[in-house]
C-alpha cells in the first residue's frame, strides 16, 4: 500500500524523507532509526505533507537534522496521545525515542477510546461512517500497522552507515573581481550545518566584507554592515551569522538586514554557535573561552586555562551534536609562538573535567558525521570520533592533501565542514604580502616605500631617513630583519641567523639597534650596530619571550614586554633592561591584568602602555621610573600607541582600525590629555594575523605623515574544492 506522495518521494529522493538524524551523518543506528521511519510515514498519512521536505537530498537531509516537523499541519482533532506518540517518534535524540515499533502499538492500543478519532488527508482511506468507538480504534489500529509496515520496508532498504557510495568533487569559482581576503586560511571561509551554504570574507572595491552564496549558485551576494569582518561562523540553523569586525561580536542574517552587536570585545581566535544559542568567542588573543547569548546579554568564561600545562589561550570552538559539549584547541607554552598544545572537549553544562582528544596539533579541528578532522602538516586527515563517549578510535586517514595553512598556531587550515557530508576546502600555498605606504593626516595616500613583501613590525629611526621591518623569507620559512634607506626605497639584510628575528628598536641616535631573535628556545635581546658592522651581542635570555619596544632618552634601558614562559609570571607586564651596570632585568609594571607594548616618552618621564583592566585594550601612561601617576588615554579601545616627537600627541589605533590622535601635555608634575580626535582608517598587517607582536604603522617626527604596513587583500587565487559524500571515501 503506498500514497501517491510516497512513489514521489522514491522516484526524486529514495528514502532521504525516512532517514533518521543519525543515518544522515553516517553514524551506526539502531531500531530506533525504524521508530523515526515509522512516525514520517504516519505524520504524512495524517497530513498530507512531508514531515521534512526539500527540494534536493542535501536539502531533505539537513531538514531531517536541524529543523522539526510543521506540528501545526496536524488537524486540530488529532487526540493528544497520538500527538504526544508522534513526537515521541520524532526525537532527533534516538535516547529519548521509543525504542522499537512495538511500544507504538501498546501507546495506540491504550490510547483513549473517545480521543481515538484520526483525521486522514484527503484520498486517504477513510473510517466507515457510524463506527462505534472501539471500531474507529480498530481503524486506527490498523492504519498504524499499515504506516508501521510502511516505515520498517524503508527502514529496511537503508544501509546502516552511509546513504550513497557516490562522491562528488567540483571547483567553486569566487564572482569576478572578488578575492579572499583574509591571511588565516581557517577563517576565510565558512560552510553552512545543512551543505547548501558558503559564507565568505571578500574583498572587492567596496572593501572587505563578508559574502553569501548558494553551494549550486554562480553568483555571492555581500552582506551590508560587515565591513572589515575578520570570521564568520553559520548558525546551526544555517540561516544567520555570527562574525568578528571591529573588535566585536555581531550577528546578522544570512539574507541581509542590520547586524546586532553582541559582545564589544572579540578576536579572530574562532567562533562557535549551539543548537541551544549559546555562541562561543575568544574576547582576548591570550585567554579562555567565553559563551553569550544569540540574543544577547553578559559573556561568561566557560573554560579555564591550565597554567600548570603551560595554557597561553584557548581557541577554536566547535560545538559537539548534543549542544552542550564542545571541542576547543589550547595554545602551548611558548615554546612555539606556533603551537597548538591539544585538542580538548569541555562543557557548557554541569561542571566536567576537560578531556584531551588530540594531543598536539589539530589547530582547528572539526567534527562531522561521526569524524574529527585535523590537520597533519598539510594533509587533511579524518579519524572516527565517538561524540557520545568524547573518544577516538581507529585510525586517522588521509581526507586531501597540500591544504593551504598558516595564522596564528601554524596548522590552521583552509578547510570547513558541513554535518550533511560536504566539505569545502582549499590547496596551494598562500601568499601574504603587505605595502608600506606614507599617509598625511587626512588619509590621503602619498607615496610608497620598497615593494610588496611578507613584511611587518614598522620601526621608523629618529631621524626618519631609514626603516626596520622583519621579512619573511619564504625559502627558510625564518624571518630576518632588514633596513629600509628611505630616500633610495632601497632595503638591505640587517640580520642573517637561521632563527627568526620579528621586532626591534632603535637607539636615540640612531647608531644602534636592540632586537629579539629565537637562537634557543625563546626570544631573547640583542643589539647591534645600525650600520651592520661589527658582531651583535646578546643583552637577555631567559625562560620567556622577549619583546623590544622602546628605547629611553639618554640611551639608558630599553624596555619591553614578555610573554609567559614556563618557569616565568602567567602574565604580561611591562619589564627594562638597563644596557650599562649589571644588566639586570626590572619589572616596571606588573598587576593582576595584562600590560603590554611599553614606549618612552621623547623626554623619557612617561611610558605609554596598553592593559586589559577595564576588561578590553586601553591605553594609559605612567611616569617612569617612579610610577607614582596612572592616566587612561583611549576610552573606547585602544592599541599600538606612538609618541609624536615633541611629546605633545601619542597616537594609536582604534578597535576598528581607526588611527586616533591625543594631544596630551607631560611638562608638569601631572600628565594632562587634552583631547582625542579620529585621523583616519588603516589595514595594517597585525599581531593577530600572525602571532608575533610587531606594530603595523609608525609616525613621523612630526606628527604629519604616517607609514603604514598595509595589508594587500589578496592571498591565493587557487580555487575552492567542493567534496560531496567524502565520508563514502573511508569506507572504501
Amino acid at each position: 500500500m503506498t500514497s501517491p506522495a510516497m512513489t514521489r518521494m522514491g522516484v526524486i529522493l529514495g528514502t532521504a524523507t525516512y532517514m533518521a538524524p543519525e543515518q544522515a551523518r553516517g553514524r551506526v543506528v539502531d531500531k530506533r532509526a525504524d521508530i523515526w521511519a515509522f512516525g514520517c510515514v504516519l505524520f504524512e498519512m495524517l497530513t498530507g505533507t512531508r514531515a521534512f521536505d526539500g527540494e534536493d537530498m542535501a536539502e531533505t537531509l539537513g531538514a531531517v537534522i536541524h529543523k522539526e516537523p510543521a506540528w501545526s499541519a496536524l488537524p486540530a482533532d488529532t487526540p493528544s496521545y497520538l500527538r504526544t506518540l508522534l513526537r515521541r517518534c520524532l526525537q532527533k535524540d534516538p535516547k529519548k525515542r521509543l525504542p522499537h515499533i512495538g511500544i507504538a502499538r501498546i501507546e495506540i492500543d491504550e490510547g483513549p477510546a473517545a480521543d481515538a478519532l484520526v483525521p486522514t488527508p484527503v484520498g486517504a482511506a477513510q473510517p466507515p461512517r457510524g463506527l462505534g468507538s472501539n471500531a474507529r480504534i480498530a481503524w486506527l489500529v490498523a492504519a498504524v500497522s499499515v504506516a508501521a509496515a510502511l516505515a520498517l520496508a524503508v527502514a529496511m532498504s537503508l544501509p546502516r552507515e552511509a546513504v550513497d557510495t557516490r562522491v562528488t568533487r567540483a571547483s567553486i569559482l569566487l564572482p569576478d573581481g572578488v578575492a579572499l581576503a583574509t591571511p588565516v586560511p581557517g577563517s576565510r571561509f565558512s560552510l553552512s550545518p545543512d551543505g547548501l551554504k558558503l559564507a565568505f570574507i571578500g574583498t572587492d572595491g567596496a572593501g572587505q566584507r563578508l559574502w553569501v552564496r548558494q553551494i549550486e549558485a554562480v553568483t555571492a551576494q555581500a552582506l551590508a554592515g560587515t565591513e572589515g569582518v575578520v570570521l564568520a561562523k553559520w548558525s546551526p540553523d544555517s540561516r544567520s551569522l555570527a562574525f568578528v569586525a571591529g573588535g566585536r561580536l555581531r550577528k546578522i542574517d544570512a539574507a541581509g538586514g542590520p547586524p546586532i552587536t553582541l559582545a564589544d570585545k572579540a578576536t579572530v581566535w574562532g567562533l562557535a554557535w549551539s543548537a541551544e544559542d549559546a555562541i562561543l568567542f575568544v574576547p582576548e588573543e591570550r585567554g579562555p573561552l567565553f559563551r553569550v547569548s544569540a540574543s544577547g546579554g553578559a559573556p561568561s568564561p566557560v573554560t579555564m586555562l591550565d597554567q600548570a600545562s603551560g595554557d597561553t589561550a584557548h581557541i577554536n570552538p566547535v560545538f559537539l551534536p548534543d549542544g552542550r559539549h564542545f571541542l576547543y584547541v589550547a595554545r602551548g607554552n611558548t615554546t612555539d609562538l606556533n603551537e597548538a598544545r591539544a585538542v580538548y572537549a569541555g562543557s557548557l553544562g554541569p561542571a566536567e573535567e576537560p578531556r584531551v582528544v588530540l594531543q598536539g596539533g589539530g589547530s582547528n579541528a572539526q567534527y562531522a558525521s561521526g569524524y574529527l578532522l585535523f590537520l597533519r602538516d598539510t594533509t587533511l586527515m579524518a579519524q572516527p570520533f565517538d561524540a557520545d563517549r568524547l573518544e577516538l578510535g581507529g585510525e586517522a586517514v588521509p581526507l586531501a592533501e597540500q591544504l593551504q595553512v598558516g595564522g596564528t598556531t601554524g596548522s590552521n587550515g583552509a578547510f570547513g565542514v558541513s554535518q550533511t557530508g560536504t566539505l569545502v576546502y582549499q590547496t596551494g600555498s598562500a601568499e601574504i604580502r603587505s605595502q608600506l605606504v606614507w599617509f598625511d593626516r587626512s588619509g590621503k595616500q602619498v607615496g610608497t616605500l620598497g615593494e610588496p613583501a611578507d613584511q611587518m613590525s614598522v620601526e621608523l629611526s629618529p631621524d626618519g631617513t631609514r626603516v626596520l621591518v622583519s621579512l619573511l623569507d619564504p625559502a627558510r620559512r625564518a624571518r630576518d630583519l632588514w633596513i629600509y634607506d628611505v630616500r633610495r626605497s632601497l632595503r638591505t639584510r640587517f640580520t642573517f641567523d637561521p632563527g627568526d628575528e620579528v621586532t626591534g628598536t632603535w637607539s636615540p641616535d640612531g647608531s644602534r639597534v636592540v632586537f629579539n631573535a629565537r637562537r634557543n628556545r625563546f626570544f631573547d635581546l640583542y643589539q647591534k650596530a645600525s650600520s651592520g658592522a661589527g658582531p651583535e651581542e646578546r643583552l637577555l635570555s631567559d625562560d620567556q619571550d622577549k619583546f623590544p619596544y622602546s628605547w629611553s632618552e639618554g640611551g639608558g634601558a630599553v624596555a619591553y614586554g614578555n610573554l609567559p614562559g614556563s618557569g616565568g609570571p602567567t602574565l604580561q607586564n611591562l619589564w627594562t633592561v638597563p644596557l650599562i651596570g649589571d644588566r639586570k632585568p626590572a619589572v616596571s609594571l606588573q598587576t593582576e591584568f595584562n600590560e603590554s607594548r611599553p614606549h618612552f616618552s621623547p623626554d623619557g618621564r612617561w611610558i605609554a602602555y596598553e592593559s586589559n583592566e577595564s576588561g578590553r585594550s586601553e591605553i594609559y601612561v605612567t611616569s617612569f621610573p617612579d610610577r607614582s601617576g596612572k592616566w587612561q588615554v583611549s576610552t573606547a579601545g585602544g592599541t599600538f600607541s606612538r609618541w609624536r616627537r615633541d611629546g605633545r600627541e601619542l597616537f594609536y589605533r582604534a578597535p576598528d582600525n581607526t588611527l586616533m590622535a591625543a594631544a596630551v601635555d607631560g611638562r608638569s608634575a601631572a600628565f594632562q590629555v587634552a583631547g582625542v580626535q579620529p585621523l583616519f582608517q588603516i589595514q595594517p598587517r597585525l599581531a593577530t594575523q600572525t602571532g608575533f607582536i610587531g606594530y603595523g604603522y609608525d609616525v613621523s617626527a612630526d606628527g604629519q605623515r604616517f607609514l603604514v604596513n598595509s595589508l594587500l587583500e589578496e592571498t591565493s587565487v587557487d580555487p575552492l574544492t567542493l567534496l560531496v559524500n567524502w565520508p563514502a571515501l573511508l569506507r572504501r
